[in-house]
């Protein structure tokens, strides 16, 4: 029995199509867990560990948040 192109065609359509959709799901997922909320505090005490800023700019961007 020969059965042309057609079921190779809609095997691989399906395959293709299942490889895709969970390939999305796990993007999806990935790229949600990895997403941190920082706080504007957070960055603020980050700015100043890696001496972006000193401590008068920090206590200045402090009050200004917390105001």
């Amino acid at each position: 029995m020969v059965y042309g192109y057609g079921m190779t065609y809609m095997i691989g359509s399906q395959i293709l199509f299942f490889i895709i959709t969970i390939s999305l799901i796990i993007w999806v997922l990935k790229d949600s867990k990895n997403k941190e909320n920082y706080t504007a505090k957070d960055m603020l005490d980050r700015r100043l560990a890696s001496g972006e800023i000193d401590k008068k700019e920090y206590k200045q961007l402090l009050d200004t948040i917390q105001s």
